[in-house]
């Protein structure tokens, strides 16, 4: 019964985290268009994945679209694989952990507690 409380915590959760991320993109994007000049640095980037399940990656592919600055250009499913144009990616390793971090909250609502792999520090990106 505590793993189901946990699990129903986490699904309840998730709106709060999803919308506190879709609403600091807005104002990241509205920030860059009413001022002077542009911080965009906009690029092609290779996502890798934990997700395996079509509906995983579809979720997070649609996460990834619906966040202000974002869009999902492409998905392969063997290895899974997200292909993202970002306006803000000057700091790659950010780009990538911003949406590892998508990806977590994602991943522990889809999948129960022990299968749930958990980013580590020093796990390496493409």
């Amino acid at each position: 019964m505590n793993g189901l409380l946990r699990r129903a915590a986490r699904i309840a959760w998730f709106p709060f985290f999803y919308g506190t991320r879709v609403v600091t993109s807005s104002f990241r994007v509205a920030r860059d268009i009413l001022t002077p000049g542009s911080s965009a640095t906009p690029a092609f980037l290779e996502v890798p994945l934990r997700c395996r399940t079509d509906t995983e990656i579809t979720a997070i592919a649609n996460m990834v679209s619906l966040t202000p600055g974002t869009v999902t250009v492409a998905t392969r499913t063997d290895p899974p694989t997200l292909w993202v144009h970002g306006l803000y990616t000057a700091d790659e390793q950010a780009f990538h952990d911003d949406i590892r971090q998508m990806e977590d909250y994602l991943l522990a609502i889809t999948r129960p507690r022990d299968t749930h792999p958990r980013t580590t520090a020093g796990e390496e990106h493409r």
